[in-house]
């Protein structure tokens, strides 16, 4: 999981600025070059990425299709996140472990 936050918060970044309008080529650019790097070959966000970015390059003076496609990429990240097995050895512990009116 550790080596897909940089594309995931990248990919993030670029979908919010991307609605909002205002994604600039370098951003899109740097989000395609961590997806090809960290993402593996079938994975669906990699996929989002790629097609974002190759649409960037037909509508980046429209708007509304920036916004539209930044949605789409909102949502990619979202399920990406969403798959992701959760590890509860991860979880720090309980700073109150100690008191037995919680805990037993």
């Amino acid at each position: 999981m550790s080596a897909r936050l940089p594309a995931l918060f990248a990919a993030q970044a670029v979908a919010l600025s991307a609605r909002m309008g205002e994604v600039t080529l370098h951003a899109v650019d740097d989000l395609r070059t961590k997806a090809e790097e960290l993402l593996p070959k079938g994975d669906p966000l990699r996929q989002a990425v790629l097609a974002f970015a190759t649409m960037y390059e037909v509508h980046r003076r429209d708007k509304a299709a920036l916004a539209a496609m930044g949605e789409a990429l909102d949502r990619a990240v979202a399920e990406a996140l969403r798959r992701q097995p959760v590890d509860p050895s991860t979880w720090p512990a309980p700073v109150d472990l100690e008191r037995r009116d919680i805990h037993g």
